[in-house]
Parts: structure tokens; sequence; C-alpha cells
């Protein structure tokens, strides 16, 4: 199902993943490339995305976690098996879309060509208001 459809019959209503206070959407206005992508969060109507494998943090590390706490029993073979595992999984898993503003995670939305890895600096700028000016003061 396209990702506008499928937004369009979500409430209008919804909590900022980031600050959860209730933000009201305005689907009506957004226009995406296609029905597909998204060019900008329809909580925070930032413009800033980015892109990421849609993979759960705590299974990868719960998976080297049992790997490494194995190792005495199987001489570091369970720690090389579990993270192939974790490798493959990592590169069989989709892309998925996220604000820096606000956190938001579009896990059906196709990353377009702009939307580049993750920058520390632009999450810094964009969500704290920090710059290159306050880290020269220090």
């Amino acid at each position: 199902m396209p990702f506008k459809s499928r937004l369009e019959r979500q409430q209008k209503e919804l909590p900022c993943p980031s600050c959860s206070e209730i933000v009201e959407i305005d689907i009506d206005g957004w226009s995406p490339e296609d029905e597909t992508s998204i060019d900008r969060c329809v909580i925070c109507d930032c413009r800033h995305l980015f892109r990421q494998r849609d993979f759960n943090r705590a299974l990868g590390c719960s998976l080297v976690a049992v790997g490494a706490a194995l190792v005495p029993w199987t001489y570091g073979l369970s720690l090389v098996l579990l993270s192939l595992v974790d490798l493959i999984l990592y590169y069989r898993l989709p892309d998925s879309v996220v604000c820096y503003r606000c956190d938001t995670v579009y896990r059906d939305a196709r990353p377009m060509q702009r939307q580049n890895e993750f920058d520390l600096l632009k999450h810094d700028v964009l969500k704290y208001g920090k710059s290159w000016q306050e880290l020269e003061d220090q």
C-alpha cells in the first residue's frame, strides 16, 4: 500500500516521539514526489531527514552479547557466528526514513536520493540548536 494513503488513514493528531506532546498533523498540504517517499516530516514539518536501516538495535546488541557470553565454551566461534547472523540481518532489512528534529521513524517510506546517512553535526544543530561557534568558545 502506498505510504501516503497509509498516512491519510491515520488519525489527525499524533504524539511527538521526542517530547510526547500531542501534535495536529496536516496531510492535506503535504505532497511528496511519489506515493512511497517522504520529503518532510508530518509531525514537525522539518525537511531534514536521513536514512537508516530498519534494524532493531536491541536485537543486534543481544546477539553480540549472547555470542560474547558463550565465548569461554566455544573458544570465540559463537561470537563470530552470531556477529555474522547480525550482519546478514542488517543487510537484508530495508531502509527507513528518520526526522533529525523529532526522531519520527517512517518505516514504510522509501528514502529519497537527497536523504543521506546520519550526520551528527546536522543532528546537533537541528535538534539542540548548537553551532561551531559554541564549540570554539569552550
